[in-house]
């Protein structure tokens, strides 16, 4: 029987609009990508290509065995027309742009041989690194190529996950709709064979259990396997929480899982695992989710990494709105906000809601069918009648902190928000802030969205962060004192493992 685990503080979104429906609509083939040389884990690549070259999908166009990183690939048929450099999310660098052919074909990688359980790790290890697949996950999979910060013979754990915890979520029925949950185990025992010394781990949300009723008799069979059933509360997909839900181990805040030992992947990505050394298939595509109540249709599309994102949107928002567009995730994601940007190998959801700045008169004294409160304050958190809704509004104006301990309740981290919040006010950045645990901040945005006073806690916090390591108070000093066992791979990944 699987075990359920949990993290302190937390909160559970649920009933809201905008939720994707289940159906995954193949996008069309684009005219045009324009593919950015950095993408998923690992460094910029260099182009082994040049503008006039005709190129096919599934052709490595990008490639750098000396940094950590793994190859890209062009995702479609066509000629490169341009290559120059960008900002791209906060990064220089290049980013090349193929012009297509309309055609859908692809180039798979070799195949050698045909029957993938007769490769030796070697071979599987080599498809990994040249399908692109070992780019995913928080810390990429490691190889004998330089594609993770550890080699696979250094892994202890591996997390496979997939949890109803964020305020939207694709259903894992979606993901197998064409595909069987033996493909999942696939994944998991290629994983497992490159990293042998490692305890592979499955943790789904209970709500999804008869996804993986079909695997019991595996659990059986292999003791390295164990399944773990997550509660359904936000940020329980956090690497952070991960390792302490699942594995019960503390976890080196701002730093890499890998530097732990722990690989941690999510179901897509053990899918992509899948198909690169069963299928002989290049990471050339993603299923994204399109959530949020901006949307006139919230849905799921497969599409072409390097896809514009305009191309995407366009004519999917409803009429009369102005959206917000933020990636992957409500609370921590990165607002998108040039549509002439490509999607990359990390997307998995593109999530638009409505933008509002408009002053509301007397709002708090409605009753609120629609709106969501910690403090269970409105009719919606007892008659969910109708759905609620998620819109940019502050929906009040910044107040003095009224120690109601709503931030410090829901904090997953177990630190004290509204505290620290003083101090960065007042700037008293001093030591104080490293005994309270500045630096285990994940920045989840929990505390800033239960706040009655619509105090930016999160803000606050990641400035006292910056402040205080300007004062030479460093996130190193605070928190690898208390890894002693695991400072031997982190220095000697010293730069590449922060995040």
């Amino acid at each position: 029987m699987p075990k359920h685990v949990a993290f302190r503080g937390g909160y559970r979104f649920t009933n809201f609009q905008g939720q994707p429906e289940n159906i995954i609509e193949e996008f069309f083939v684009p005219n045009i990508v324009r593919i950015p040389l950095i993408q998923g884990f690992g460094s910029e690549l260099d182009c082994l290509i040049k503008v006039g070259d005709r190129v096919f999908a599934g052709q490595i166009i990008a490639r750098n065995d000396q940094n950590i990183s793994s190859p890209i690939h062009a995702t479609i048929n066509g000629i490169v027309s341009d290559i120059r450099r960008i900002n791209y999310f906060g990064q220089n660098c290049a980013i090349v742009t193929i012009k297509g052919d309309g055609s859908s074909e692809y180039k798979k990688i070799q195949e050698k041989p045909a029957n993938w359980q007769e490769l030796s790790i070697e071979d599987i290890e080599e498809k990994l690194y040249l399908s692109g697949v070992s780019a995913l996950g928080y810390s990429g999979i490691p190889s004998q190529f330089n594609s993770s910060i550890i080699k696979p013979n250094e892994v202890k754990n591996i997390i496979v996950y997939m949890s109803d915890s964020d305020p939207f979520n694709i259903s894992p029925e979606l993901l197998f709709s064409d595909k069987s949950v033996q493909n999942l185990y696939d994944g998991v025992i290629i994983l497992h064979k490159i990293m042998p010394n490692a305890t592979v781990y499955i943790a789904t949300s209970r709500n999804y259990r008869n996804i993986l009723d079909g695997l019991d008799d595996q659990l059986n069979k292999n003791d390295w396997l164990k399944y773990r059933y997550l509660r359904s509360k936000y940020p329980q997909n956090h690497e952070a929480m991960l390792v302490q839900t699942v594995l019960k181990q503390k976890f080196p805040y701002g730093y890499s899982s890998a530097s732990i030992g722990t690989i941690i992947l999510d179901f897509q990505s053990v899918l992509h695992v899948y198909e690169a050394i069963v299928e002989s298939k290049p990471l050339i595509e993603r299923t994204i989710a399109l959530c949020g109540s901006a949307w006139q249709k919230p849905s799921i599309v497969k599409v072409r990494i390097g896809t514009i994102l305009d191309d995407i949107v366009h004519s999917r928002i409803k009429d009369g709105i102005k959206p917000r567009f933020i990636l992957n995730n409500l609370l921590m994601g990165t607002e998108l906000k040039d549509l002439s940007l490509p999607i990359d190998r990390s997307y998995s959801q593109i999530i638009a809601i409505p933008e509002d700045t408009e002053r509301e008169f007397l709002k708090f004294v409605r009753l609120g069918f629609r709106r969501d409160s910690y403090s269970r304050t409105f009719i919606s958190n007892f008659l969910p009648l109708f759905q609620k809704e998620f819109d940019t509004n502050k929906h009040g104006e910044e107040r003095p902190c009224i120690s109601c301990n709503y931030c410090e309740e829901v904090c997953p981290v177990g630190i004290i928000p509204h505290i620290l919040s003083k101090y960065v006010k007042r700037s008293i950045i001093d030591e104080t802030l490293a005994n309270l645990h500045i630096y285990d901040c994940i920045q989840c945005g929990l505390c800033s969205y239960v706040c009655p006073s619509k105090i930016p806690l999160v803000q606050h916090i990641k400035e006292g962060m910056e402040m205080l390591t300007e004062q030479g108070c460093t996130r190193d000093k605070c928190i690898l004192p208390h890894f002693d066992n695991i400072l031997g791979i982190v220095d000697s990944y010293r730069g590449a493992k922060e995040i």
